[in-house]
């Protein structure tokens, strides 16, 4: 097939050339990958240094009844508005209690002030949970779905 020596030539230099730049990009400084095993396991608590995350949200209201996408309408809905009072942006996770103990969780990232998270249980008691950490703070792990069943 190929019979000319330059043809070879020219092949031979252009798949070197580009195993040449693959080795080159491969050995180039890549951002640093991020790891989980950065983050803290401790829960978002208070340190006297720090600002308290948590009284930042609000609840500004709750109510009983509404429309859940499964049940149609239900009195035994429970919602519960939950507002970002500080200047400062935060994230919220919050838990709503349903009938059966367990509970249905819900978070807001980035939550600009006056923002508000309505956190609801289509069949709930009434109870609701909620975490708060500084905005992107990723090193402060708000619980699993799992371990709030498990612990409250």
């Amino acid at each position: 097939m190929l019979t000319n020596p330059t043809m070879k030539q020219k092949l031979l230099l252009g798949t070197l050339f580009t195993a040449l730049i693959m080795i080159t990009f491969a050995f180039t400084a890549s951002p640093e990958a991020k790891s989980f095993e950065d983050v803290s396991d401790t829960y978002v608590t208070e340190a006297l240094d720090q600002q308290d995350w948590n009284s930042c949200i609000q609840k500004v209201g709750s109510k009983w009844g509404g429309t859940c996408l499964n049940y149609g309408f239900s009195e035994a809905k429970y919602t519960v508005d939950l507002m970002n009072s500080c200047n400062e942006k935060v994230d919220l996770m919050s838990c709503v209690q349903r009938e059966n103990d367990r509970w249905q969780c819900f978070y807001r990232m980035d939550m600009n002030q006056n923002d508000t998270l309505h956190a609801y249980a289509c069949r709930g008691n009434g109870k609701y949970l909620k975490w708060v950490r500084k905005a992107g703070d990723f090193t402060t792990k708000f619980p699993t779905r799992q371990e709030v069943n498990d612990q409250y």
